[in-house]
């Protein structure tokens, strides 16, 4: 066989792969003010996220902080994830979200190795939680509630903390329920994006799965400058990105008290229909921004 015939047969089992594998996926943000919704409507919008054609549910945490964390809002949390898995998605399951992550991102050397050993107890607890009381058959994938900038991770010293950081959360979820693991990234023109593109090929060799967040909804970046990225991380021959996350809502507030709108239904179906290059994962943010919800989840 001649070396441009294997070249070729090997892109071939890599695409049919990845096309094997690949999700059409949106994200649910748990929100405490969703506990207003009547619990006798969940099943059924978790049935019309599924007839819509979505196969999974990304729930983005699991405790946010302290909400969640009291027993009232856990058991009610913990059964909307078994509606959503009774309506036939499959669960892509967030642990615990600090709130002060990107704060405390900035820590030394030394106080950042500490915070992310705390990071990596408190996920561990969550997952052992719920893997016990939602079952881990009903568990497709484990999400990690960072969102890995081009800024912070720059630096060679602190991308090989959180490389070593990812690969011990794989190692330790692992041993809990082996499935795959996903993590999300942004970028804001912080890093060049063949740089960028560098950056996730390392948290994929962490075995950790990145989703790459296309900067629709936050606006950062023009489309032309966006593009560039996304085309940079999406080379098909060797994929940086596991798959992408298309922002169907717009922005209508700064970072630190996020506000935003959802997109006029004629918008918001052009941006459903998008799929991720190379067969990688379509995940869509999120479930309060489907038109069919637009009256039920409050922004």
């Amino acid at each position: 066989m001649s070396l441009a015939l294997r070249w070729l047969t090997g892109l071939t089992l890599l695409l049919s792969t990845l096309l094997v594998d690949a999700t059409t996926a949106v994200f649910y943000q748990p929100q405490l003010r969703d506990r207003e919704v009547a619990q006798a409507q969940w099943p059924s919008m978790f049935a019309q996220v599924h007839a819509r054609g979505f196969d999974t549910l990304v729930v983005q945490w699991t405790r946010y902080g302290d909400a969640f964390g009291d027993q009232a809002g856990h058991a009610w949390l913990l059964q909307r994830v078994r509606e959503a898995h009774a309506a036939g998605l499959r669960i892509v399951l967030g642990l615990d979200s600090d709130p002060a992550f990107f704060q405390r991102q900035e820590a030394s050397t030394m106080e950042l190795d500490d915070y992310l050993r705390m990071l990596s107890r408190r996920n561990a607890e969550a997952a052992r939680q719920w893997a016990g009381e939602l079952g881990s058959e009903a568990i497709a994938g484990w999400y990690l509630p960072i969102e890995i900038d081009d800024r912070r991770w720059r630096d060679p010293a602190a991308r090989g903390r959180l490389q070593a950081y990812l690969a011990a959360e794989r190692r330790q979820l692992d041993g809990i329920a082996q499935r795959p693991i996903y993590v999300t990234s942004f970028f804001a023109g912080n890093m060049t994006p063949s740089r960028y593109a560098e950056l996730l090929a390392d948290i994929q060799r962490s075995g950790v799965r990145a989703w790459v967040q296309d900067g629709a909804g936050t606006g950062r970046l023009g489309k032309g400058e966006r593009e560039l990225y996304l085309g940079a991380v999406s080379q098909c021959t060797g994929v940086h990105a596991h798959g992408i996350v298309y922002e169907i809502f717009r922005q209508t507030g700064g970072d630190t008290a996020f506000t935003a709108s959802a997109l006029p239904v004629v918008e918001a179906t052009a941006a459903l229909a998008q799929r991720a290059p190379c067969g990688g994962d379509s995940v869509f943010f999120e479930l309060r921004y489907l038109p069919e919800l637009a009256n039920v989840l409050r922004r």
